[in-house]
């Protein structure tokens, strides 16, 4: 937090530099909150200029505009009052600050949505200077949504709430106008006992995850551009059905397949043979290899009719396209294969690159089908982050210098993929703006 010598102003301060719990701080210059503008003088004036916001946000009623806003007329400029003045006449008097904090959050849930959203759209690399009459209330409030998103902690949350009354004067006076860190803290408190959490609450006002996700872009450095997401095994539990066919074809000659007995390896890449030979042994000379093939692929066939993506993956997918990143596959099966799948169920499209088997002479854990995916992304390993589900493939993208998230199947045991940067039971775990914010920090 950085106190800024904007003449006439008294509580502008950029809310960069703070901590956050995935191990980096909050952008420098991304963000700045203070007191109504109107209240520069010249020098205050020039000093904004020399800033260049991408937007000014004025929280304030219409009774408020007593004077002129400097920047009436700039293209950055824009007046989006927090409290709705319809349901503002439901509001009943209290001296409880934080009673009105909490019925704000709710109350006024229509103008928030569109503060939000005019923050998450403002133009990227340029700041955002926020304010409304005293830059305490409205505005700390806003602050606090903000920081709580990027993951800051709430005693510092709440020590830069508390400045306001610091910067103004107002430590020593009525509590109704202070800004005491127990207010605050009740606020946030309250979005996690009635919304479920900060971005529950955000969804609940309206956000789309991307819209979330470039929030949290703006507050935070996010060096990530692209998810790469391998296939089998992780975009669809194509492992499952391909065990499962085995399973069923070793009955069909009366037998029981032992996975434990080095049947499965735990990794992705061309059993097949291995497989059958194996079969084959255990049946004897009576084994009939063509119509052994053909009863075990249309049985897996039927299998993946009502096959789709695996939970929370369609969710990460249109969060990424949303939020701006790149969308890709990385898969060691062949591109007939993987692009089957996705037409069958209208997936094709969504990905803005698929790279398969196919395309490439050696396979996971060889780091070559990354290497050709950044290539062709035109992105280097840090800028991407892949999604695996076998230790192999988080091998392969560790040594591409991706950041890596493992969701193992389930046949790979989470220890076997301890390596990953962050490791999932599923894509429905978390937000994919989360994921992208702890993995790079994992690596300092």
């Amino acid at each position: 937090m950085t106190h800024l010598d904007w003449s006439g102003c008294s509580n502008a301060r950029d809310v960069g530099g703070l901590p956050t719990r995935y191990g980096g701080r909050t952008r420098a210059g991304a963000v700045i909150r203070t007191d109504s503008l109107h209240l520069l003088d010249d020098a205050g004036r020039a000093a904004v200029a020399d800033l260049g916001p991408g937007l000014v946000l004025d929280l304030r009623s219409d009774w408020e505009l007593s004077e002129p806003h400097p920047l009436a007329g700039d293209p950055a400029y824009r007046h989006i009052p927090w409290i709705d003045p319809v349901r503002d006449q439901e509001f009943v008097p209290t001296p409880d600050l934080a009673e009105v904090y909490r019925g704000s959050l709710g109350r006024n849930r229509a103008q928030i949505v569109q503060v939000l959203r005019a923050v998450a759209e403002a133009p990227v690399g340029l700041p955002v200077v926020v304010h409304c009459q005293a830059g305490k209330d409205r505005t700390g409030l806003l602050i606090a949504l903000l920081l709580e998103l990027a993951g800051v902690p709430r005693d510092v949350i709440a020590a830069d709430y508390a400045v306001s009354e610091i910067r103004l004067g107002l430590q020593d006076g009525d509590p109704f106008r202070r800004t005491m860190p127990e207010t605050i803290l009740d606020s946030l408190a309250h979005v996690d006992s009635q919304y479920g959490g900060i971005r529950a609450y955000l969804g609940w006002l309206g956000l789309t995850a991307g819209e979330i996700h470039r929030l949290v872009a703006r507050l935070v450095h996010v060096l990530i551009e692209a998810v790469v997401f391998d296939f089998d095994g992780l975009l669809m539990d194509t492992e499952t059905t391909l065990v499962a066919s085995w399973q069923a074809e070793w009955r069909h000659h009366g037998l029981e397949l032992d996975l434990d007995d080095g049947f499965w390896p735990g990794h992705g890449g061309d059993t097949f043979e291995s497989h059958l030979s194996q079969l084959a042994e255990a049946v004897g000379p009576s084994f009939d290899r063509d119509e052994s093939v053909a009863r075990r692929t249309a049985y897996r066939e039927d299998l993946h009719r009502e096959l789709d993506f695996l939970p929370g993956i369609r969710d990460w997918i249109a969060e990424a396209r949303s939020g701006g990143l790149k969308v890709a596959i990385a898969s060691s099966s062949d591109r007939d294969w993987v692009a089957g799948h996705l037409t069958r169920v209208g997936a094709l499209d969504l990905f803005d690159l698929v790279v398969t088997g196919d395309e490439v002479s050696r396979h996971k854990p060889d780091p070559e089908i990354y290497q050709l995916a950044l290539k062709r992304l035109g992105l280097k390993g840090e800028q991407a982050v892949a999604v695996e589900d076998t230790a192999h493939g988080t091998a392969a993208a560790a040594a591409a210098g991706m950041w890596t998230v493992a969701i193992p199947n389930p046949f790979v045991a989470a220890e076997a993929v301890r390596h990953a940067d962050l490791v999932l039971g599923s894509a429905a775990d978390l937000p994919l703006s989360e994921v992208v914010l702890t993995v790079s920090s994992t690596k300092g």
